[in-house]
């Protein structure tokens, strides 16, 4: 499994954590899903309520949007690969990208990459047949 913490020095599945350590975990987890493809278990941890008073996006580290967009890249990619759970899914992708773009109108240049790419990656989403160049461009921008 990719995307299970376990070695010598730890095994997830017999830690017991505290907020502060249980919040980094989070953060691994997610962003280990979003590289390795394994989108459904992201979304799980987007769903699951007791994270998010612990990460905030607005005064919290530095690391956030990073992380941010890495769950919302979780929830684009469930609502493309289960349409029947498709406005769960992008109801949590719609706030967190609102979210990162509040803080890019507020001035944070660090989210432009993340903002763009989120939007080439709702654009996809959306797309007709007579617009895969503009999401293309999109990406191109992204990048």
């Amino acid at each position: 499994n990719t995307v299970e913490l376990s070695g010598n020095a730890m095994n997830e599945k017999e830690l017991v954590f505290t907020p502060g350590p249980r919040a980094a975990f989070i953060v691994v987890k997610t962003i280990a899903c979003s590289l390795f493809g394994r989108y459904e278990l992201g979304a799980h941890l987007v769903l699951d309520k007791g994270d998010h008073q612990s990460l905030m996006m607005k005064g919290g580290v530095m690391y956030a949007p990073l992380f941010w967009l890495h769950r919302c890249l979780c929830m684009f990619a469930m609502a493309r690969s289960n349409k029947s759970k498709e406005r769960k899914y992008m109801a949590q992708a719609k706030r967190i990208h609102k979210e990162l773009t509040n803080s890019l109108k507020n001035k944070n240049p660090n989210v432009l990459h993340c903002v763009s790419l989120l939007n080439a990656e709702k654009a996809a989403l959306n797309q007709k047949k007579y617009q895969e160049d503009d999401v293309r461009k999109l990406y191109n921008d992204a990048i």
